[in-house]
């Protein structure tokens, strides 16, 4: 089975230096005993016309595993990025190796970026970033934020007739969510890629708030930092989802982020 490693850092690199760097270990152990894996670095694996404006360089092996690699310091978002994908020699995956490092990126395009972790993804604003990440048996969650004071929060649970206990995903919701205090809001159910789901809509309560309302109304302008969430069930993958999303001016965030989500193959 081909395996993808990737490594990214903010600020360039040296690449001359890193790639030596690198292919010295494909080539020699810890005991400097050889590995048995030759290195090539002129390599055909992705053209520079395929990565405008990054400083490129590619490496690959052979042996009894092959891989191929890049390295690059992108002039945009002047990011270092280093990759490969190794598979073993009788797997023959060249092609599907080139076609991996040529699909990578390291910024934003159309304005929207992919977060993801352990099999778990979705897309999200660029001017978001991330403020924290858990993972836990049968938990993943990623948190984005703003200096905008909007925020998105996105977790996966496995093993859902546990996490269910019996229970539809609005009891669930409701149980999970009845001793909020940092939100007022409301739900109902709907449809989410063709499972039964939940919505829920509100305001973040404030520090404070009767007097914000009294100055907005004075100019014009809402105080709200509105909330909306949702939630569901995929019986297909046997994985429950969530998504919430606090914004001041970005109501169709939480709808971009849902449909971004891959939860199980159709047919």
């Amino acid at each position: 089975m081909p395996r993808l490693q990737l490594k990214w850092s903010q600020g360039h690199i040296n690449l001359e230096r890193k790639r030596a760097e690198y292919t010295k270990r494909l080539t020699v152990r810890k005991r400097r005993q050889p590995t048995g894996l030759t290195v090539d670095l002129e390599a055909r694996v992705i053209s520079q016309r395929s990565k405008p404006r990054k400083d490129l360089l590619t490496f690959a092996w052979r042996g009894p595993h092959c891989g191929m690699g890049v390295l690059w310091n992108c002039e945009v978002c002047k990011r270092a990025l280093i990759a490969q994908v190794n598979w073993r020699q009788f797997e023959q995956l060249h092609e599907v190796a080139r076609q991996v490092l040529e699909s990578l990126d390291d910024h934003p395009i159309g304005g929207w970026q992919l977060w993801g972790l352990d099999e778990f993804g979705f897309l999200a604003p660029e001017d978001y970033t991330l403020a924290k990440w858990r993972r836990m048996t049968r938990y993943l969650e990623l948190s984005l934020t703003t200096r905008k004071e909007a925020a998105i929060k996105a977790a996966r649970w496995g093993m859902v007739p546990l996490v269910l206990s019996g229970r539809t995903v609005m009891e669930w919701y409701k149980d999970q969510n009845s001793r909020r205090r940092d939100v007022i809001w409301q739900a109902q159910e709907i449809e989410i890629k063709g499972h039964l789901a939940v919505a829920a809509w509100g305001e973040r309560r404030r520090f404070a708030g009767r007097l914000r309302k009294r100055a907005a109304r004075l100019f014009r302008r809402s105080p709200a930092i509105n909330f909306a969430a949702c939630a569901w069930h995929c019986p297909e993958s046997n994985r429950l989802y969530t998504v919430e999303s606090l914004y001041p001016d970005q109501a169709d965030v939480l709808k971009g982020v849902v449909d971004s989500i891959f939860c199980h193959q159709e047919e």
